[in-house]
């Protein structure tokens, strides 16, 4: 279902997917690629609703359409984070959720999942070729649990982080 989530920037579109039967249960933000919020992606919530999470996807490229936020996210990664933390607040606050929740990502998605990991309020993450930034590397002591996904021999993977 089309849901709306206010930001600091305006109205923060989305699609929200449920489980059957009644709730309530824990929340996924499923972060979109840099293709956006697609039938893909929609998939991709309905199979994580289907498993018994309230799953969003909210859409990045509200803002200034999908070019004009890309660049900026490569300027500064760091910035569509305001929004996701809306989002996973829009979530947990939900009468069918539990208040925990987790995010997933997808390339991109999966970079801004690893970025969320510490200091923002998620119980859990999971990475799908996301890149390593240095500050989410320093962050990575105080992250929730990850679990990431990279083929064994991708060449987009240029860094490995240590945590001890």
């Amino acid at each position: 279902m089309k849901v709306t989530v206010r930001t600091q920037r305006g109205e923060m579109p989305g699609y929200l997917s449920a489980p059957p039967g009644a709730g309530p249960w824990p929340g996924v933000v499923v972060i979109h690629d840099a293709a956006g919020v697609t039938r893909d992606l929609h998939a991709q919530a309905d199979w994580l609703a289907s498993e018994g999470f309230l799953a969003l996807a909210p859409e990045l490229f509200y803002w200034g359409g999908r070019w004009r936020c890309l660049f900026a996210a490569i300027r500064n990664p760091a910035h569509p984070l305001p929004d996701l933390d809306a989002a996973r607040a829009w979530l947990a606050a939900r009468s069918d959720c539990t208040g925990k929740t987790g995010v997933i990502g997808f390339c991109m998605g999966g970079g801004l999942a690893l970025m969320l990991a510490a200091d923002h309020g998620f119980s859990v993450a999971s990475v799908n070729y996301g890149g390593l930034t240095e500050d989410s590397e320093r962050a990575l002591p105080r992250a929730c649990p990850i679990v990431a996904s990279y083929g064994a021999t991708s060449r987009c993977i240029r860094r490995q982080a240590t945590v001890s």
